[in-house]
Order: C-alpha cells, then structure tokens, then sequence
C-alpha cells in the first residue's frame, strides 16, 4: 500500500508539529508547478523542526563528538500539483519508535489540500554508528506521536 492510501496522513489534525513557508519563484517549473525537488526540501525542513524539538538546536545546528542522524529511508509519493504563487504547509509526526531509530510521518498541503505525503526512518548515531534514544529523547518522540494513525488500520 502507497503512503497516499492511508486516509489519516492526508488530515492536518493527525500530525503534531506544522511548518510554513512560502512558494519562492524558484521552486516552480516551466508551468508554474511547484517541484519535486522543491518539495524534498519543505519536508526536510518539517524534518528539521521536528528533530529541534527532540534534540535542541544545538544538535541540529553544531552536533558534538561525532553525534549524527542518518537516513535509513525516504519515501515521497505525490498527490497533485501544487502551484506558484502560494504557501505551503509541512505536517509532521512520529509513527513509531525503535531502539535507535524512528519514523517521521508527513504532509504537505497547499489551500488545505495535501499534494504530497512522505515517511523517512532517521538513525540516532554517533560516527556512523547506531546508538540508543535517551530516556529524554523517547518523551519527547512519544509527545510528538501521529495521533490519528492508530484510527485506521
């Protein structure tokens, strides 16, 4: 099943963090279609402000001793076009948690409309090499839970 088939990741309500941003004039293509790469970086963004409050600015920004979160997967699927000029929406969530790692859920909406959905499994790691969420960390990844995942099966 495609990440676009799971009716709760296309509703605002079932992601705990939002990000907004406008469309910059760069992002679109030829028909004024926001694109693909465009939106990698939105939720990478939405990623980005997730791990913030998990970790702290200050291990996003200039990590210590080797500290590092790497990308075990990404997966986007596209739902329809987005347009230029307008803003975007970035959804996110936390869908499960591992010993080392976890899954952040995704949406992107434009008009309250999704047009795109995506999942990634980040590592917590230290020189390249898996390490074990803190007590802390899995608080706060708990308190950053889909909240409507576990409504459809």
């Amino acid at each position: 099943m495609a990440l676009k088939d799971e009716p709760w990741r296309l509703l605002p309500s079932s992601y705990a963090r939002r990000f907004s941003t406008r469309i910059l004039f760069s992002d679109m293509d030829a028909f004024r279609h926001l694109n693909n790469g465009a939106t990698g970086r939105y939720f990478e963004e939405g990623r980005a402000d997730l791990n913030i409050q998990i970790f702290g600015v200050r291990h996003m920004i200039n990590a210590p001793d080797g500290w590092q979160l790497l990308f075990a997967n990404v997966t986007i699927d596209y739902i329809r076009e987005a347009h230029y000029p307008g803003a975007v929406e970035i959804a996110s969530g936390v869908r499960s948690i591992g010993r080392s790692s976890y899954v952040v859920s995704q949406a992107a909406f434009q008009q309250d409309q999704c047009f795109a959905v995506a999942e990634a499994v980040l590592v917590k790691a230290r020189q390249g090499q898996s390490q074990q969420l803190l007590e802390a960390e899995r608080e706060a990844l708990e308190g950053l839970r889909c909240t409507a995942a576990e409504e459809y099966p």
